[in-house]
Formats: structure tokens, sequence, C-alpha cells
């Protein structure tokens, strides 16, 4: 049952919407709010729970949402989106670039510092969505890559701690291990196996290593090739449907799949220590031509709240943005243990650049990372045109 926000959290959400935590919040007869979600249970659901509890609070908004593929949520710039929309669920490295563009409101001038600066202390995105002074959005879901495992093929003891472990499961049992090869997620793991093999040797995290092409490579060897046609979601109904996987070891986990017979873990690391994992979910931004700029910027906060986090969105399938609820026993029970055995990954996760270059970047080298990996390119190469190419796009935004 979801609880309005009068029954809900320490905190009541109401308290978001008082006339000082929202500059020019006038109440008005109807207020009509678009979002924009992207199209799979976690967002669409939640947001359709949000909208519905929202009116004990705000009896005058009225919340409708659409939804775009993930692809174009991973790779398609919010200046592009058409159709009147007043809210947008965005991914972070879109952030210098938004900031660069003036694409969206600039929350700071619309929320009160206070209020502003409370929610984003509970974030679990940190300072992600902060770029050149202003907070851009709101980070309402919060992701990063963790490991997947069937827990009727694999014990708990099982569970590959090193990347050598995996490696190791991989060969002696053909078939067993896979890995979302997707161009976005091609990348995103080109970036993980980096950043945790550059911490491991000490050095700060970075997006291309040596190491971590290595490792890449030799594991879409050894994965199904069906793995390059295949985001997380997809996989993850594979992996739990007839296939043989056995065992994922980077995928962008989803709470609301933490059922018999997938379970999720932290991720492995080069020295069994889970670090450097991409951190993903998104945050909610306002368009800065909506007509309802201040009542958008007021729905964004009041689903950051711990009593709307934990009691409307977890309870629909969401992913909470909220730090108090990845530390709630209940809450972690409701996600089917999914918080708690993650909660190191997510600690520790990789924050993307987030220069105005990376997400034309992001897409374009994830393309080419396909490419490489299909014509077995040597690590070499990959580190030498992906790091060409990064350049290039740099230099074409300065």
């Amino acid at each position: 049952m979801l609880r309005t926000a009068e029954s809900s959290g320490p905190r009541p959400a109401a308290e978001l919407l008082t006339r000082g935590s929202v500059k020019g919040f006038t109440p008005s007869m109807t207020v009509r709010l678009r979002g924009l979600c992207w199209d799979h249970p976690r967002c669409v659901r939640p947001m359709a729970a949000a909208a519905e509890a929202y009116r004990a609070v705000r009896p005058d908004v009225v919340v409708e949402w659409d939804a775009r593929p993930l692809a174009r949520f991973n790779d398609q710039p919010v200046w592009q989106v058409a159709g009147g929309f007043d809210l947008i669920f965005v991914d972070h490295p879109m952030t210098g670039a938004v900031a660069g563009r003036d694409a969206l409101v600039p929350l700071d001038t619309v929320l009160d510092a206070g209020e502003l600066d409370r929610v984003g202390a509970l974030s679990v995105h940190g300072g992600a969505y902060t770029w050149g002074g202003h907070r851009w959005a709101l980070g309402v879901d919060a992701a990063c890559q963790v490991a997947a495992f069937r827990a009727d093929r694999l014990g708990a003891d099982e569970v590959p701690a090193t990347w050598d472990d995996v490696l190791a499961l991989a060969k002696s049992a053909p078939g067993s291990v896979a890995l979302p090869l997707y161009p976005s997620d091609a990348i995103c793991g080109l970036m993980s196996l980096s950043a945790n093999a550059s911490l491991a040797a000490g050095e700060r995290p970075v997006w291309v290593h040596p190491h971590g092409a290595e490792m890449l490579v030799e594991l879409a060897r050894l994965v199904d090739p069906v793995c390059f046609d295949r985001n997380p979601p997809a996989l993850l109904d594979a992996m739990a449907g007839e296939s043989e996987i056995a065992y994922v070891p980077l995928v962008f986990g989803y709470a609301n799949l933490s059922r018999p017979p997938l379970r999720f873990a932290d991720v492995p690391g080069v020295d069994g220590r889970p670090r450097g994992a991409v951190l993903g979910g998104a945050g909610l931004g306002v368009f800065p031509d909506s007509r309802h700029v201040a009542d958008a910027a007021a729905f964004a906060a009041w689903c950051m709240g711990t009593g709307v986090q934990r009691d409307v969105l977890l309870e629909a399938g969401g992913q909470p943005g909220n730090r108090l609820v990845w530390d709630d026993p209940t809450a972690d029970e409701v996600a089917g243990g999914f918080l708690s055995a993650t909660r190191r990954s997510i600690d520790e996760a990789y924050l993307r650049p987030r220069e105005r270059w990376w997400p034309e970047f992001q897409r374009d080298g994830g393309r080419l990372l396909v490419r490489l990996l299909r014509d077995g390119a040597p690590p070499g190469r990959i580190v030498e045109e992906l790091t060409g190419l990064a350049v290039r796009a740099e230099e074409a935004r300065r």
C-alpha cells in the first residue's frame, strides 16, 4: 500500500512545499506537469505511483508521464527532446553539457538553498548533478554496476570475489558467465574494469587502463556473442529465464529484480575490493521552457524525501537515491536484500567524466569499442583508438 506524505518518514514530505522552500511557489487551480521517464518498470511504475501520492500533498497538481527507450536516456542530449515536457530523467554524465547550454533549470535558482542542501546531503549521487556552481537535477534514482547471480546455480560462497575468479568460472563452465556488451554497456564495462585496475595499482581511477582493456577483451572472448545485443534489463531477463547464465560480473543493478532465482552482489575486484563500479541511476531535472518551473522543481524535491523514497517509490519497484533508505533494514527487505548486498559497490563507485564533450564521446566510443571487440582487436589498440577519439571529442568542444 502506498502511504501518503503525511504518514511517511520522520519529516513530512509536505514540508518541501511550504512557501519558504520553493521560490515562486503559488498554488493554482490546476497545474499539469508532463514528465519523461525511461521505458522500464523501475522508472515508469514508481513515477506513476508518485504522481498519485502527490495529489494528497498538492491536489492542484497533476503529473503525467511518458517514456523514451533506455538507449535514448543514455545517449540523447536533453536539448534534443521535444514535446513540451516539464520534467525529465537524465544521466549525470550529461551535466556539463546541460550546464553549457542551460538545457535545464538550475534548481538552486528555484528551491530554497537550505532545502536543496538537505536534499543533496541525502543523495547517494553526492555532487554528480552539480556543475558550475549550480544543481541541475536531483538524484531520485541511484544505481551502479553490480554483480548478479542465480542462487540456484551458485552458492553465496561460490560468487567470484576477484576477476581471476570470474575468468576461471567462465573457462570452467562455458556459458555460465555473461556480460552486457551493448555499446553503452560495453564502454561502461571498460570504465569499471579500468577504474578498478587503476585503484588496485594504487593510482587514481581512470576511465581507460591497459589492464582494464585486457580483462574486457578476455571476457568478450569467453561470453556468448548474443551479449553484444543485450542491455542490462534484457540480459537479466534472459538470466532469470531458461538460459545457462549463472553469473554476470558487471551489470547495472535493478532492485525490483532481486527475487528468486536472481540475486545481486558486490562487483569483483582485481584485489577483491569492489571498487570502481560505474555510478548510474538518474536525476530528475526541470526544463527551462516549462510554464510551471516552481511546481516541477517542488515535485522533484518531494521525490527525494526519505518517506517518499521508501514508501512510494521503492514500494512501486523503484530504486532509492536517498542514503537513509539504503541504510533502512525494512527497505532492504522490500528490495529483496539488494541494498545491503550491493552497498559497498555504490559507496566506492566511479563517477564518470561530466565535461561537455563526454556524452558524445561515450556514445561514439561505445560503438567503436563494440566494433573493436567483435573484430578481436588487441587491448593496446582499444586503448589507443578510444584515447584518440576522446582527445578529438574534447578538442571539438573547446
